[in-house]
């Protein structure tokens, strides 16, 4: 079942709810869906105290980045450049695995420079 674009500001608030599990849930279908217009908010839902949501987010961000009709993997690259310095080794992972999948120029960059600094 596709998930209908229309639903974007209703996920969009979501994931300031207090119930984790729409949290993560609203992340997963902003991914699925793919708008670049959620890239921003996403970003900012790695404030999120949760590293289970902040995992889900890196992973709609990497949708989001390598769909090729949204054309947004440079814009989807600095946030996860910052999840990089997340302090839970499992969202630096997740964000590690979404660059070398997106792959490129940008994306190469921010993990050769990351690896440097490691």
């Amino acid at each position: 079942m596709a998930l209908d674009p229309n639903a974007v500001p209703g996920l969009l608030r979501a994931l300031d709810n207090e119930d984790v599990y729409v949290r993560i849930t609203a992340a997963e279908a902003l991914g699925k869906i793919g708008n670049p217009v959620a890239i921003g908010r996403l970003f900012d839902t790695f404030s999120d105290d949760r590293p289970d949501v902040r995992r889900r987010v890196v992973k709609a961000l990497e949708r989001i980045g390598v769909e090729p009709k949204a054309r947004a993997a440079a814009l989807v690259v600095p946030g996860l450049a910052g999840a990089l310095r997340d302090p839970d080794v499992s969202v630096r992972w997740e964000a590690e695995s979404a660059l070398r999948r997106i792959n490129t120029s940008a994306a190469r960059a921010v993990l050769e420079e990351w690896r440097a600094a490691e």
